[in-house]
């Protein structure tokens, strides 16, 4: 009798202490789910997913949109005090279409050149990595002509983009023009100069042997000297073969310095080696500007193979490790770039190249490169950029 006695309290205390099913929600609760169809990388939380309002979520956080496709995601939510689990499924989709990077209007080749005509246009997509590209149109490259195509580049959710050129076969190519100069000296940037803003430059071996001291003297108050660059995307840094040179010369006339890297980064962890080299070579150095990222390889864009989203996701990357090394960063590129190729960048600070009188920009940038033909004293063998700093 004793030993049913003690089984019944067993039993008794392990009903007692019984977990409910997650699962098994209660019948007044109704979960009723929203449309769940999300554009990829935008930027959506948990409590998006459904349309209930009386219910406690729990994991509300972040969903994961950075792949296209459909996703089960376990909703986990409180009720009376007890913990409950839905699964569910949401949808995220790629609609925008491919852009043109580079689609001449004209293509001009010799006779009989072995020419693939998508090589000679460069394309990207904010997604897909390896977006397509398709020529329409006849044409012979072993007849003298000109001959029109249409081109259609396409990613992998189906968006397409189109454009239309002409290819000229030519018995012999044309000789380039030469360039027309349009030379700035200092006193050309006295309007540029007020209580707000700096005049700069930017120089790397092609400037040569520098006097800084006349420099200086020109009225140039600040220098950022091109540190290293990458020749390929997998290659290491070179140091610049004036970097050092410069870099003590220019300090030691108290210009205010900086230093830019030329990256070939394809990934973020390409850019986070670039930051690193950057950062073991200043050696705890403090310098007076932002470090400059410098990506301009696009007239070879196809080859990276790398979205638009991972080309800002690089200098994302980039950003964040010198900043956990103590330096700011800044993204460098032309107008055109800024306004049409790159996006996803974060806050950055941006080096702005745009050479006209006055820039037509729309977006903010703290740092504007105005010429690359600037004629400053103390720079001989060859112009150098002008850059204007607009203070905070």
């Amino acid at each position: 009798m004793k030993k049913i006695y003690i089984l019944f309290l067993l039993l008794l205390i392990v009903g007692c202490g019984k977990k409910i099913d997650p699962y098994i929600i209660p019948n007044e609760v109704k979960i009723e789910l929203n449309e769940n169809q999300f554009k990829v990388f935008e930027e959506h939380q948990t409590k998006e997913l459904i349309k209930n309002k009386d219910i406690e979520i729990l994991n509300d956080e972040t969903i994961d949109t950075d792949t296209i496709g459909k996703h089960d995601y376990t909703l986990e939510f409180k009720y009376n005090d007890n913990k409950y689990k839905y699964d569910l499924t949401y949808e995220v989709i790629d609609d925008i279409p491919p852009i043109f990077i580079y689609s001449p209007m004209n293509i001009n080749v010799s006779i009989g050149d072995d020419v693939i005509l998508c090589e000679r246009i460069q394309f990207a997509d904010n997604y897909d990595e390896n977006p397509t590209c398709e020529i329409t149109g006849d044409y012979n490259l072993n007849q003298i002509g000109t001959y029109e195509f249409d081109i259609t580049i396409k990613d992998s959710s189906g968006n397409e983009n189109y454009d239309h050129s002409y290819l000229n076969v030519l018995e012999e190519l044309p000789s380039s023009k030469p360039r027309v100069h349009n030379y700035v000296y200092m006193d050309d940037l006295k309007s540029y100069k007020n209580e707000n803003t700096s005049i700069g430059i930017d120089v790397s071996r092609w400037q040569g042997n520098i006097d800084f001291k006349k420099v200086k003297d020109a009225g140039i108050e600040f220098v950022i000297m091109r540190m290293g660059y990458q020749k390929d995307a997998n290659d290491n840094y070179e140091k610049d073969m004036k970097f050092d040179e410069y870099y003590k010369q220019a300090k030691e006339v108290g210009l205010d310095v900086s230093v830019y890297v030329y990256t070939n980064a394809s990934t973020p962890e390409g850019a986070k080696k670039a930051a690193k080299w950057i950062i073991d070579n200043l050696n705890g150095d403090k310098l007076d500007l932002p470090i400059g990222y410098d990506f301009e390889d696009w007239t070879d864009f196809n080859s990276y193979h790398m979205s638009l989203h991972t080309l800002g996701e690089n200098y994302k990357a980039f950003a964040k490790t010198l900043k956990d090394g103590g330096y700011d960063a800044m993204l460098y590129s032309s107008k055109f770039y800024l306004e049409n190729v790159w996006s996803n960048y974060g806050d950055a600070n941006i080096w702005l190249a745009h050479y006209i009188d006055q820039t037509t920009y729309q977006g903010d940038y703290m740092l504007w490169q105005m010429t690359d033909e600037g004629k400053i004293d103390g720079i001989t063998e060859n112009t150098v950029d002008i850059d204007i700093l607009y203070k905070k």
